[in-house]
């Protein structure tokens, strides 16, 4: 079995994965949350799973996941 991975980069902003495109990072997030879903399904509980849900651009123009909603980063950021 081969998995097919997105390509990205650093990002300027710090230690995040930096995707070139909105798509690039959707595709990203799907394959994240199989991944994720698979290992705690192996594992036998999904409890205190953290997986990615958004994506987001930042102020250096690339792409990233996040598992926080945008009503928790709303309120963060306020």
């Amino acid at each position: 079995m081969t998995y097919r991975t997105v390509d990205f980069r650093a990002c300027e902003c710090g230690v995040k994965r930096a995707f070139a495109s909105r798509h690039d990072a959707e595709k990203a997030m799907g394959r994240a949350q199989a991944k994720r879903t698979r290992k705690a399904d192996a594992r036998g509980t999904r409890r205190g799973l953290k997986v990615e849900g958004r994506t987001y651009q930042c102020e250096h123009g690339a792409w990233h996941l996040t598992s926080m909603s945008r009503k928790q980063y709303e309120e963060i950021a306020a």
